[in-house]
């Protein structure tokens, strides 16, 4: 009986070593992981602006697009990427759409800037349907103008993206209860 005790003490350690060894190996994997992101993270994060953001500056290739995270309207870069503070891929935009989600979410863009959308605005010789909805039926998210749209009982329904349209096309009428009376509020989920 001496023997078999000694045996499964023995046993038991052994156990415990491998179980602990383990635990750290996990630990100090997990650790590395969080380490690699907090690097990326701080590599990535002179995209995220602050202050009075200069999108001419951000155009560096003067092409009239930057690329914008949907979430965080001033996460802008003149390349694609990964927003650091969402994960989200940025998408490329026209620099009028990115100063007004930038001032629509209470960012400050340069005065030189603000004169040039106006005069934009007062120029504009295209002529667009009205959309009906400024938020997204299916995420809730600002409606983007250069997402395509869809007529739906004589209104035009913007989107965020163009996903969300064939989303909508499956069921649209679950989608427009999300949507409040004037479209301006997202009401559902």
């Amino acid at each position: 009986m001496y023997h078999k005790s000694n045996l499964t003490k023995l046993f038991i350690i052994i156990a415990l070593l491998i179980a602990s060894s383990t635990f750290a190996q996990d630990k100090s994997m997990h650790m590395n992981m969080k380490g690699m992101k907090s690097a990326k993270q701080s590599a990535d994060s002179s995209i995220v602006r602050k202050g009075v953001i200069d999108l001419k500056s951000i155009d560096k290739n003067n092409d009239g697009k930057v690329f914008q995270c949907p979430m965080e309207a001033n996460v802008l870069s003149d390349e694609k990427g990964e927003c650091p503070l969402c994960g989200m891929d940025i998408r490329e935009v026209t620099v009028e759409k990115a100063k007004e989600r930038l001032l629509k979410r209470g960012f400050k863009v340069s005065e030189t800037e603000l004169k040039e959308i106006n005069e934009k605005k007062n120029n504009a010789s295209e002529t667009k349907l009205a959309i009906w909805n400024s938020v997204c039926p299916v995420t809730g998210e600002d409606v983007d103008s250069d997402t395509p749209t869809e007529v739906f009982k004589g209104k035009v329904i913007g989107f965020c993206c163009s996903g969300c349209i064939k989303k909508f096309q499956k069921d649209p009428e679950k989608y427009m209860k999300n949507l409040s009376e004037d479209g301006s509020k997202f009401v559902g989920k």
